[in-house]
């Protein structure tokens, strides 16, 4: 046989293996993902871009705070009045600095961006049309960025964008809508809601956030009102909207905890949690409890897992303790007395806003109201139109430099 035909034989045994090998034609139809007649994957921020409300052009307004001072508690507490409310973030690390962010600066500003001495960047938001706080680490993997407001809102609640790639990130969700990083989510630091008088005795050597932000604004005054009356923003009256989900089962203006875990989301009740001290509750597969911590009138959540069991927690004469070990537990979340003594929870960053706003961002939320209650999700009630107009409180302009 020639050597041609020789390369002919061989040639038509490898195309008859491969053959065999493949799979039927029909296989491969149904696992293509290249058929030009199947519909595109649905879009899972589609309705949410249909729902912004505001000018997409606006940046900046109003600014955030980029270059912070920090004063001592002694300092603050000349013009600090004892009922403020503020925010404390609590170190990650045992004797670390605890830092207070007074609530009026932010109301003014919405972001504060922060680095610390290795250069490692987060920012303080707050949302106050949905009373919402929430710390977030500047940092997707390699990329460092800070963050800043627009002029749109989402369910009311401010639309962040960062500044290195210009993506939009809703001040809730913590999520990427659009831009580069779109589905990209950034992570949580918690923070702790509290008022100056007991937040200051808690912890005297504190920094605290300066009034000297680098612009000319009266922060004795906020736009939207007070937490101390009820006929203010925070506490009364309905969203503007439109809002994507509503839900009847709290006040619109009730604040809630919320968090999302997995696929899973989770809100505790904070006036119910503060009416029983303690709340132990589930979302998807992680047990989770909520502590109050009376002397600063704040609630605090952990992941209820300890020495590689989960725990349930609850108050038994004043005293927080694990119903399965029996052991006694502070507000702060560290076993202090019986079998897992100088165990610590590990702090989940729970995010403090109105129970609209988390609802209509999580319409399938579990909610905890108390003890005996059935933690389910009941289905969202409609969309809210609303009147698709800002409130006239708002701040217009960025403040004055």
């Amino acid at each position: 046989m020639s050597l041609s035909a020789v390369l002919r034989a061989g040639a038509l045994g490898v195309l008859l293996l491969l053959a065999c090998l493949a799979p039927p034609a029909s296989a491969q139809l149904t696992t293509s993902s290249s058929d030009p007649a199947a519909p595109p994957p649905p879009d899972p921020y589609a309705r949410l871009l249909e729902l912004l409300l505001g000018d997409a052009r606006v940046r900046e307004r109003p600014r955030a705070v980029d270059a912070p001072e920090f004063i001592p508690v002694s300092d603050a507490s000349l013009y600090m009045d004892r009922d403020a409310q503020v925010l404390v973030e609590e170190p990650a690390r045992e004797g670390g600095p605890v830092f207070i962010y007074p609530r009026d600066i932010l109301a003014r500003h919405e972001v504060l961006n922060l680095q610390d001495e290795a250069g490692a960047r987060r920012s303080v938001t707050y949302s106050p049309l949905t009373g919402s706080v929430a710390g977030y680490l500047g940092a997707l993997g390699a990329r460092s960025f800070a963050l800043g407001t627009t002029g749109q809102f989402l369910n009311m609640n401010r639309v962040l964008y960062d500044r290195a790639t210009n993506s939009l990130w809703p001040q809730i969700m913590g999520e990427c809508i659009s831009g580069p990083l779109r589905g990209q989510r950034l992570e949580r630091f918690a923070l702790l809601w509290t008022r100056w008088g007991p937040a200051s005795g808690r912890w005297p050597g504190a920094r605290v956030l300066s009034r000297r932000t680098g612009f000319r604004v009266n922060y004795d005054r906020d736009p939207y009102g007070s937490y101390r009356r009820d006929d203010t923003w925070y506490t009364t009256g309905d969203p503007r909207g439109p809002i994507a989900h509503t839900d009847a089962r709290l006040g619109p203006k009730e604040r809630v905890l919320g968090l999302a875990v997995g696929e899973a989301a989770l809100a505790f009740s904070e006036a119910a949690v503060r009416q029983r001290g303690v709340a132990s509750a589930t979302a998807g597969l992680e047990p989770l409890v909520a502590i109050l911590d009376p002397g600063l009138d704040a609630v605090r959540v952990f992941h209820a897992e300890a020495d590689g069991r989960a725990l349930t927690f609850e108050r038994v004469g004043g005293e927080i303790i694990d119903e399965q070990t029996r052991s006694r537990w502070a507000v702060t979340g560290r076993a202090v007395e019986g079998r897992l003594r100088g165990m610590a929870l590990e702090r989940v960053a729970a995010m403090d806003c109105m129970w609209f706003a988390w609802a209509a961002f999580y319409p399938e939320t579990l909610l905890w109201t108390g003890p005996g209650n059935p933690l389910e999700a009941l289905p969202a009630g409609p969309a809210d139109p609303g009147t698709g107009v800002l409130p006239t409180m708002m701040p217009s302009t960025a403040p004055e430099m």
